[in-house]
């Protein structure tokens, strides 16, 4: 019971730095399946769509977790940046484990999806913040205007 304590004192990080962690870790295991034990994907663009849909999740959760951490000023400052950029490192780093799977290859075109989710969800991200009613930005404008 000790963990279950630690973990109550430190909410925000099973709250924001834990799921993205857990996110990662479900990811490097399904990394770690043999091509050969894969279930074939019957449907069209499934392989695209399985990559985008890990790594968007991926992507959000590593903003989250620097957005709201209580570490680096910086590091909250430019979390949507350094998130991309660690999603970009860490699909990098997926593609180059698979390379050593049997039956599995590096693609550049599964990091090229990994990073293109990525990608929407920064863009998602930079949207609401820029035009939805509640968000700092438009609090400061309403204030000025």
């Amino acid at each position: 019971m000790e963990t279950l304590s630690s973990l109550r004192e430190y909410p925000d990080f099973v709250k924001f730095q834990l799921p993205a962690l857990l996110w990662m870790g479900f990811i490097f295991c399904l990394s770690c399946i043999p091509g050969s034990d894969i279930a074939p994907m019957e449907f069209p663009y499934a392989h695209i769509i399985a990559h985008t849909m890990l790594y968007a999740v991926l992507y959000y959760f590593a903003y989250r977790a620097m957005k709201f951490q209580g570490y680096s000023k910086w590091l909250n400052d430019f979390s949507i940046i350094v998130a991309y950029l660690f999603v970009m490192v860490y699909g990098a780093s997926d593609e180059f484990h698979q390379s050593f799977v049997p039956g599995r290859t590096e693609e550049f075109r599964d990091f090229a999806i990994d990073v293109g989710a990525a990608t929407i969800v920064l863009g998602v991200i930079l949207l609401k913040d820029k035009f939805l009613p509640g968000t700092k930005k438009h609090k400061e404008k309403r204030a000025d205007g």
